[in-house]
């Protein structure tokens, strides 16, 4: 008889039943907040549009297009800090087996790993559970607007409109634990992936199963890191 048969029938052969694991999950919305994305600066149109273009080179956003004529600046963005940029709320999970307790506070927008009790025990010598991934990563544009003050050639209007784009990719595998201690993989779990689109001041909500809803919206930071190019022309 193979080996790996025969140790799994050995195993099977252990008096005693294993401990099914037990999970739970909370969800706490996210914040929300009123994001400041426009701002008025003293200096003339030209010389901030410069120290914009300038600036915007030098970070980590790629310039699309620039259109001075029609004072748009188009740029796009990729992070995996996404929840530095967004806020989707937060998750707290336990995972106990027995005495012993794992639990799990993470950001919906960040990176977690977690472990979750399957819904039923596939054998009374064995528990089971699986272990998920989640990695989000964050993409979008943003239209920085340019333009004169109207009747005041010595100050210039600066506001940011962005447009989100949130993929969370969860995947996980699956494990068989014997009383024995000894773990065995069950196989990888089908991969799937939420999308959050949404623009600055708005949101994207999304149901999560379990009577939850995740809602995403802007921290407000990357507008806040735009307009901050020129902060020091502000009045």
């Amino acid at each position: 008889m193979d080996m790996k048969v025969t140790l799994l029938a050995s195993l099977l052969l252990i008096g005693g039943c294993a401990t099914q694991g037990t999970s739970t999950h909370h969800y706490s919305e996210s914040v929300k907040r009123k994001i400041a994305n426009e701002t008025t600066v003293d200096g003339a149109y030209s010389a901030v549009w410069d120290v914009l273009v300038r600036d915007l080179a030098k970070s980590f956003y790629v310039i699309n297009n620039i259109d001075k004529e029609s004072r748009i600046i188009n740029v796009s963005f990729t992070s995996t800090d996404a929840d530095d940029y967004v806020d989707c709320g937060r998750t707290q999970r336990t995972f106990a087996e027995g005495e012993r307790v794992e639990r799990y506070d993470y950001a919906v927008a960040s990176k977690s790993t977690f472990k979750v009790a399957a819904q039923r025990q596939e054998h009374p010598a064995f528990s089971n559970y699986a272990v998920i991934v989640r990695e989000p990563i964050l993409e979008g544009r943003a239209n920085i607007y340019v333009a004169p003050v109207p009747g005041d050639v010595a100050r210039t209007t600066i506001s940011v409109n962005t447009r989100y784009i949130l993929n969370i990719r969860v995947r996980g595998e699956g494990f068989a634990k014997h009383i024995s201690g000894n773990i065995q993989s069950r196989g990888r779990l089908p991969e799937e992936t939420s999308t959050y689109t949404f623009n600055t001041g708005g949101s994207s909500s999304k149901d999560a199963g379990n009577g939850v809803t995740v809602t995403c919206s802007s921290r407000g930071k990357l507008e806040s890191e735009i307009l901050g190019f020129v902060a020091m022309k502000r009045p």
